[in-house]
């Protein structure tokens, strides 16, 4: 039992804390699906606007990185599609994982700039509902004629589709960079961890899963991060106190 304690750095129930943490914000995002089919009429229209607004600031690449990715070699649309469905999930778990265990100094940082994406996200979708690109007719759905596919009969009914700003993909990625730059060692470590945001947005525009602009605002939720971390601590502080006053009682 000793040695099984000494696994967690900090014991078993402040990981389990941070597994609800982090993972209550899933169940959560599932049940906002049931709110954002009802705004598919705005959602649509929202993304028209936003492919209006990037039109005006010349920054509609969408359709040009798309086609680029089509109708180039074949591996450059497996990219996008593999790494789409990979960074989220396995790749941002299995880095929180390694954070936890090997460099937990660090984890709070990498934690709550993580909630501070998610919490903004939330309020924004419900604000301003945003379908993605691959919804306006003049894209193509890249992951639903691929191996790679997130359109089954589940992940329908967990999902919120009018959700595409901000793009958590972009948030969870640049996150994931910094603390991979600045904790790792040898340089191609650190050059690999730079260079992932750059791949995360391409594969998420050349999917057809994000609008440019949806990348911008996944950035900037990354702001809410201090406001988070203030909270974060006043919890931790309170939480202690009432462990200390309880072993004493």
């Amino acid at each position: 039992m000793a040695r099984l304690r000494s696994i967690a750095p900090r014991g078993w129930p402040h990981l389990a804390l941070q597994v609800v943490l982090l993972g209550s914000f899933s169940v959560i995002y599932a049940f906002t699906g049931l709110y954002g089919r009802r705004e598919a009429g705005q959602a649509i229209g929202h993304a028209r606007d936003v492919l209006r607004l990037e039109t005006v600031l010349h920054i509609d690449w969408e359709h040009s990185v798309q086609d680029w990715s089509i109708r180039g070699p074949h591996l450059l649309l497996d990219i996008a599609n593999y790494t789409y469905f990979n960074c989220q999930f396995s790749l941002s778990v299995a880095f929180l994982i390694w954070v936890y265990f090997k460099r937990n100094e660090w984890f709070a940082r990498v934690r709550d700039a993580l909630l501070a994406a998610n919490y903004a996200s939330l309020i924004v979708m419900f604000l301003y509902p945003l379908a993605p690109p691959r919804m306006l007719g003049s894209f193509v759905d890249t992951l639903d004629t691929n191996s790679v596919n997130l359109h089954t009969s589940f992940i329908e009914k967990m999902n919120n589709p009018y959700s595409a700003m901000p793009s958590l993909h972009a948030s969870y990625a640049i996150v994931i960079s910094i603390a991979g730059v600045a904790l790792t060692r040898r340089w191609w470590t650190k050059l690999i961890w730079l260079l992932y945001p750059g791949l995360v947005s391409y594969s998420i525009v050349a999917t057809g899963n994000h609008f440019v602009l949806d990348v911008v605002a996944g950035a900037a939720v990354l702001l809410a991060t201090p406001v988070v971390s203030w909270a974060s601590s006043r919890l931790a502080r309170v939480w202690s106190a009432r462990g200390l006053a309880g072993a004493h009682a």
